[in-house]
């Protein structure tokens, strides 16, 4: 997520008491915990691999969090930060392409997109990091959900159209390719979706 606006995270509560922290030994140890989540996933993720990858002891890393579950979810927090670009050209099929064509690098390419696999795996059976993960996904799609109810409110779009099955449509094929099919997701393949999904829509009016 992009900072602590909702309130402290499990792992900043979680924290034991002790001398001022060294903002740079915290970039390195979580820099360190996301190439070992990304490489590794949830079941290699342990403090004796982050703190051989960041080069500090495992008391270091215990200074700072009290537990493995509590530097994995500060990694997820800090180190989930896709931002997604919004535009208004007029035109909702503009409008979602342009938004979605950087998904797939993003996904491929910045720490948030190399993490995310392994936060989902762990969401599966984790309640806290499935929490943080719904609350990523539900921040990312505001700016989708805004794009779709411009066009609702511009007659693009029927006005009973379902704003959270229309993003499932659209983001699902990008996720699948990316995360499971380990296929390209370029800016021809996403106009693809958006125009096959966005033509379906208005064919209900």
């Amino acid at each position: 997520m992009n900072g602590n606006a909702d309130g402290p995270t499990a792992a900043t509560v979680s924290r034991r008491p002790g001398r001022p922290r060294d903002a740079r030994a915290d970039e390195a140890i979580l820099d360190a915990a996301v190439e070992v989540l990304a490489e590794n996933g949830p079941s290699g993720f342990t403090i004796e691999a982050v703190a051989s990858r960041a080069g500090v002891g495992k008391a270091t890393i215990y200074r700072r969090w009290s537990s493995r579950a509590a530097l994995l979810l500060d990694t997820a927090h800090h180190r989930m930060d896709i931002d997604i670009e919004h535009r208004d050209t007029g035109s909702l099929v503009e409008d979602l392409v342009a938004q979605l064509a950087p998904l797939g690098p993003k996904l491929r390419e910045t720490p948030a997109g190399r993490v995310l696999p392994a936060v989902m795996s762990e969401a599966a059976v984790n309640p806290e990091m499935r929490a943080l993960l719904t609350a990523f996904i539900t921040d990312r799609r505001r700016s989708a959900r805004a794009i779709v109810e411009r066009a609702v409110a511009r007659g693009e779009l029927p006005a009973d159209v379902d704003v959270d099955l229309v993003l499932d449509q659209l983001g699902g094929p990008i996720f699948f390719r990316v995360l499971l099919a380990d296929q390209p997701v370029d800016e021809p393949v996403v106009r693809h979706v958006v125009e096959t999904v966005v033509a379906g829509l208005q064919r209900r009016r």
